[in-house]
């Protein structure tokens, strides 16, 4: 089904991901509303794609799984 494009930009990285078909409108739309969580308005997503959607709406914060474990094993130090 096609509907929303999803897109974020990797902060760490700078590297533009995208989720191939993109997820439905009226979840989206949902979601942005701040009307349900992402596991609920989208549960046939995996938890990456899920960051996804998240880092999307948000616009900032997004870590693509590439950097999630540089980026934690950094501030763990």
């Amino acid at each position: 089904m096609k509907g929303s494009e999803i897109r974020a930009t990797c902060g760490p990285c700078g590297e533009e991901r995208h989720l191939a078909g993109g997820v439905p409108t009226a979840a989206w739309n949902r979601f942005v509303l701040r009307e349900g969580l992402v596991q609920d308005l989208f549960p046939a997503l995996s938890s990456a794609e899920r960051e996804l959607v998240m880092g999307a709406r948000n616009g900032f914060g997004y870590i693509c799984g590439d950097c999630w474990g540089t980026v934690f094993e950094e501030l763990a130090e």
